[in-house]
């Protein structure tokens, strides 16, 4: 519950007063609150989806009010500590960084050039509960000391795959494994203002708010990494993972899969460039990791 009130801090006045209305059992299994300029807000939870009335929670839109363009635009201002154009770089990427690890995504209208100019451009936010859960990071992270194979986590978004990736990166710490997490959104350590809100141990390093190519270089020019960790890789860094494998240095990252990877185009392009990781699989927060199959076990 301590985290949900954290986040509601930076709404709105009136929309505090309704979020604070939610009964505590259901706050502290919250993981999103998304609001939209003329819709009800809406809160997601470990186990279903509501909308937010002036009476509590709803299962139907009806007599649901509407978050406003000024209470929206305040909501914002609150995030960006009343300065918007501090945040820029990560508004123009599509988020913003809370104190504590949480995130907000961002969605609207961009200029030709790829910007979002001032507060009324953006329409919708889903503001992400950030939550240090223990979950089968040990588990895993002795399996990959044995095996000593690259690894990537598959499953579907909000399937819990950085939370995972959160605990192998502290597990592996704790191991005495020099890992380098390349924290390109700011996500996985959460750093604000100097401080980590997750201390990942002594034997971890975070590169935060840097592209996964330029965090690899300097990892591996300055910090002699066993391991790197990537969260969300895509098309653009199979030549990364590649070099990296070509470096003597292990990768564990993850990838949006809605199935096991079989079908999956990224990870047929990181096959046909030579990297061959261990697959894992989260159906659900929470659930046990799924191994589905080592390419070098073919």
């Amino acid at each position: 519950m301590q985290r949900f009130n954290e986040v509601t801090e930076y709404f709105e006045n009136t929309i505090k007063s309704k979020l604070n209305s939610i009964p505590n059992k259901i706050k502290s299994i919250v993981t999103e609150i998304r609001i939209k300029v003329n819709q009800p807000i809406v809160i997601i939870t470990l186990n279903d989806r509501y909308y937010l009335s002036e009476f509590g929670l709803s299962n139907i839109p009806h007599n649901c009010s509407s978050v406003t363009r000024n209470e929206f635009n305040e909501c914002i201002k609150k995030m960006c500590n009343y300065s918007f154009f501090t945040f820029e770089n990560q508004i123009n990427e599509g988020y913003l960084t809370l104190k504590n690890g949480h995130r907000v995504g961002v969605c609207g209208s961009f200029s030709n050039n790829g910007e979002i100019i001032s507060c009324n451009d953006i329409y919708s936010m889903n503001v992400r509960i950030a939550r240090h859960i223990k979950t089968y990071g040990k588990y895993i992270a002795e399996n990959f000391i044995n095996s000593r194979n690259h690894l990537l986590i598959l499953g579907k978004p909000a399937s819990g795959k950085t939370t995972l990736l959160r605990d192998i990166a502290t597990e592996l710490s704790a191991n005495k494994i020099k890992v380098l997490v390349s924290d390109e959104r700011n996500e996985i350590a959460a750093g604000f203002n100097g401080k980590y809100e997750f201390e990942l141990g002594p034997f971890c390093d975070v590169i935060s708010n840097c592209k996964k190519q330029v965090s690899a270089e300097i990892a591996i020019r300055t910090m002699s990494p066993d391991v790197i960790i990537f969260d969300e890789i895509g098309f653009n860094d199979a030549d990364i993972l590649k070099k990296l494998s070509n470096s003597g240095v292990f990768t564990i990252a993850t990838l949006h899969s809605f199935d096991n990877g079989t079908n999956s185009f990224i990870l047929n392009q990181l096959s046909s460039e030579g990297f061959n990781p261990t697959i894992i699989y989260l159906d659900n927060i929470g659930d046990i990791p799924r191994y589905e199959y080592s390419y070098t076990n073919d």
